[in-house]
Parts: C-alpha cells; sequence; structure tokens
C-alpha cells in the first residue's frame, strides 16, 4: 500500500514498502547516518547484500517494511515483526529510524499512523520497541509516540564494534499507539493531504 502526505511546509512525503529497486537508496540512507550512531543499529545497515535480504524478506512478507521518501529519497525506515509465538500473540516488535536532519517534521508521527493501520489490521495489541541505551534519540521518539520504558537489561548486547551495551524496552498498546495516529492532523495540512492506494 502507497500513502502520499503534503506536509505542512508543501513537501510531499510518500509511504510505501521497499522493493528491490531501492537497495542504492536505501544504502545512501543508512550511509547518511555517522558511525557513531551507525554501531548501534540492530545490524549491519551498510553492506549491500544485506539491505538486499533485508528488502527480499519484506517483498516476501516474512516482515512488514516501510520507507518514508520526499523527492525519491529515503527518509525515514520503520518495520513491523510480528510475534508468531501463540502465547506472544498479539505482539510485534518495531523498529523506526529517522534522520536527525528529518525529525521535527511529523515524519515519525506519520509513519506510526502508518504502522497503527497495519497493525490494527492484523489485530495486534501491543508494539514493543527494543534498542541500545546510547540511542537516546530513539527513546526521545518512542516516548513521543506513547511508549514507556518497560525494562533494561545491563550488558544484554552487544554494538557492531563488540562493545556490550544495555538494552532498553519499551512498549505502547494499540490503542496508546492510536493517540500517535490521531496527532498526525497537528502535522498535515488536511486540505490538501491524500491519502490514496498503491502497489503492493
Amino acid at each position: 500500500m502507497k500513502h502520499t502526505y503534503n506536509l505542512k511546509n508543501n513537501t510531499t512525503l510518500i509511504i510505501r514498502n521497499p522493493h528491490i529497486k531501492d537497495l542504492d537508496k536505501s544504502y545512501e540512507f543508512f550511509m547518511s547516518f555517522p558511525e557513531s550512531k551507525r554501531r548501534f543499529f540492530r545490524s549491519d545497515v551498510i553492506n549491500k547484500e544485506h539491505i538486499k535480504e533485508r528488502i527480499e524478506d519484506s517483498e516476501k512478507h516474512r516482515i512488514i517494511r516501510r520507507i518514508a521518501l520526499i523527492n525519491d529519497k529515503i527518509v525515514g525506515d520503520a518495520s513491523l515483526e510480528i510475534d508468531t509465538d501463540t502465547w506472544k500473540s498479539g505482539t510485534a516488535y518495531l523498529r523506526l529510524v529517522i534522520p536527525e536532519g528529518h525529525r521535527g517534521k511529523g515524519i515519525q508521527y506519520i509513519m506510526a499512523s502508518d504502522l497503527v493501520e497495519i497493525a490494527t489490521e492484523k489485530h495486534l495489541d501491543k508494539i514493543v520497541a527494543k534498542f541500545m541505551r546510547p540511542q537516546n534519540d530513539l527513546m526521545d521518539i518512542y516516548k513521543s509516540l506513547g511508549f514507556t520504558i518497560e525494562g533494561m537489561l545491563h550488558d544484554y548486547v552487544k554494538d557492531l564494534k563488540g562493545k556490550e551495551q544495555d538494552l532498553v524496552i519499551m512498549v505502547v498498546s494499540l490503542k496508546n499507539l492510536r493517540k500517535a495516529y490521531n496527532f498526525v492532523g497537528d502535522w498535515l495540512d488536511n486540505e490538501h493531504s491524500i491519502i490514496g492506494p498503491g502497489e503492493m
């Protein structure tokens, strides 16, 4: 599904699934992050083969991935990984990446609203976000979306340089995440915004 929005500054934002033709765009997007930020990412996102695998997993519906684009350039990357364990049914793991230069424009709220729509269709109840403690910028984004800290595991994971880091776990109910969906109205010019069908 492809959604098109007009931001308040009249910039057009497109949210859609990634395709294999987006490989170079994705590489450029992740390369725009300094190494000091990338080291805390879950995987090596500047490895083109890995990026290709991410896109292929999305195309095969193994995981829900969405990208945000302005002028055909990726400005946001999000994923929703649904937990398949029966005792955790109704739970999904959210990952959201927005470059610092594109924050404060409402992109994270628009991507959240997009994922709320998908989560609702999947009958999910709870969304979980996990990230390394030094990623304070992510913590701020998730807090603004209604997430609360559920726990913190000391020295639980290693960053891409092999250094142990604390793992932060934040959780939000779908009901509370819908508040972020409603908040999108404050960021959009509703008279000119368009949400239309697109290709899967």
